[in-house]
């Protein structure tokens, strides 16, 4: 019962692209904030929240692999 490496590196990739989206979601939801409050646009603070939504995503699939290179379950 040992653990699958390849499932292993696979989910620790996604981890990997997770961090960028990680630091990059916050700082343009701000600069959404700040663009509405003085041009009024909305598209930075849209691509923020996609950015976040994907960062979740993507976190939570790369935890899934990794517990499942882990332990087996397949």
């Amino acid at each position: 019962m040992g653990t699958d490496r390849n499932e292993l590196v696979r989910g620790l990739k996604y981890e990997l692209a997770t961090l960028p989206l990680l630091i990059a979601a916050p700082i343009l939801i701000t600069i959404g904030f700040k663009a509405i409050r003085q041009q009024n646009n909305y598209l930075w603070l849209i691509v923020g929240i996609i950015l976040a939504i994907t960062a979740i995503i993507l976190g939570f699939l790369g935890i899934k692999i990794i517990l499942n290179a882990f332990f087996n379950t397949k």
